[in-house]
């Protein structure tokens, strides 16, 4: 056996998390050298993990409201174009950081029947931002 060939489970879990939580953490959770992790990810053109700006605005204002916001109050709220709140909303959902839920709405006049309400994620159903 090489000194770095690793098992298929461990190998297909560490793929599986590249690119969802810097490095260091796959690393050191797996037993595996950043080297081969950063290896790996690059070699699969995984694009590294990166908590933006962006990322850290919007989970910061959703976290002070844990009952959940609507595209429109958190677009009043960052002070964002209407155009802009949405597809960064969905990228956040599909990576795992916040998580929407649907209300339904009692003001039903003529319009929509339903409220869409955008909340963080619960703490184990999203990549960890630090290593423990």
């Amino acid at each position: 056996m090489r000194y770095n060939s690793y098992t298929t489970a461990t190998r297909t879990t560490a793929l599986a998390l590249l690119g969802t939580a810097p490095d260091a953490c796959v690393a050191e959770q797996m037993g595996i050298p950043v080297s081969t992790i950063y290896y790996w990810r690059v070699q699969r053109h995984i694009p590294a993990y990166r908590l933006s700006h962006t990322t850290e605005r919007y989970a910061a204002l959703l976290r002070a409201h844990p009952a959940g916001l609507t595209a429109r109050q958190i677009q009043d709220g960052l002070g964002v174009t209407r155009q802009a709140v949405y597809p960064i909303l969905k990228s956040l959902e599909q990576r795992g950081v916040i998580t929407h839920r649907t209300v339904f709405s009692h003001q039903r006049y003529g319009g929509r029947a339903y409220t869409l309400l955008w909340q963080i994620a619960q703490e184990d159903t999203h990549a960890p931002t630090q290593c423990d």
